[in-house]
């Protein structure tokens, strides 16, 4: 009888640990938005893909599913990501930012300006995951990812979105 509360409580108590090792949903969100600074501010890798209007660095797992006029969809083994994107709009448009804080149904919305570009994130939940959403002026980076890799997809996702070059549109 000893030897089996022994063990429940053993159970029991490495079940609390492993349980209470993740961050919780306001600590990833902390940690994002006191990130974002320095995230949208760090060195961007060089772009690796051509795309018909832009330039972007696309880590070695990301396969290009679609491509089309003003979207790209792309994934991982296991994430798919969608690329809205208006080369006309410029880097320092907030009209995507805006649209989101309209609509409303959000965790997070939170934004970084400086001279030349506006850049957002915003978090929402999606059924038990997260959709989070990465946009400077006119692209928008999409995704949906559950709360133990949101904070590295955002900053993978930043790193895409700062890499961006546009070509330039002959006019």
């Amino acid at each position: 009888m000893v030897k089996k509360i022994m063990s429940l409580l053993i159970i029991g108590f490495t079940v609390m640990i492993v349980s209470g090792c993740g961050l919780s949903e306001e600590e990833v969100i902390e940690n994002i938005s006191e990130t974002m600074h320095e995230a949208f501010n760090r060195q961007s890798p060089e772009p690796n893909k051509d795309i018909e209007d832009f330039k972007i660095y696309f880590p070695e797992d990301h396969t290009i599913i679609e491509e089309s006029e003003g979207n790209l969809i792309f994934d991982t083994q296991d994430q798919t990501y969608i690329l809205f994107y208006n080369v006309l709009e410029p880097p320092t448009s907030d009209a995507f930012c805006l649209a989101e804080e309209r609509r409303g149904n959000y965790l997070f919305l939170e934004s970084y300006q400086d001279d030349e570009r506006f850049l957002y994130v915003k978090v929402s939940e999606v059924d038990r995951d997260y959709e989070l959403q990465v946009g400077m002026g006119g692209l928008r980076l999409t995704t949906q990812t559950d709360l133990k890799g949101l904070e590295e997809t955002f900053n993978q996702m930043v790193d895409m979105i700062n890499s961006i070059e546009i070509v330039k549109i002959e006019e």
